[in-house]
């Protein structure tokens, strides 16, 4: 029941907001790429570059997980090869 206060409920809080703003934001704007032009909803353009900056940085987290994985594993290497050369 905690976790649910503490994780669910402001998720559930921040959908309806999301919900609420989708619907209060109707109007379609365009959007310039490079080589052409797109109409969307203002709703539509928002959640794609939220989406775009969490998995931006998500990679750039992961990235950083893997290098530290890989900094730990070598140093787990080590310390086995001194306790066996102590031993």
């Amino acid at each position: 029941m905690l976790r649910f206060i503490f994780i669910g409920l402001p998720l559930l809080l921040l959908f309806l907001l999301a919900v609420a703003f989708g619907a209060l934001n109707k109007q379609a704007i365009p959007f310039d790429f490079l080589v052409g032009q797109i109409t969307l909803p203002v709703s539509v353009l928002t959640g794609a570059f939220i989406l775009l900056g969490f998995l931006l940085g998500l990679l750039s987290m992961l990235g950083r997980q893997w290098v530290l994985k890989n900094e730990n594993r070598k140093l787990r290497k080590q310390l086995v090869g001194r306790e066996s050369a102590d031993a």
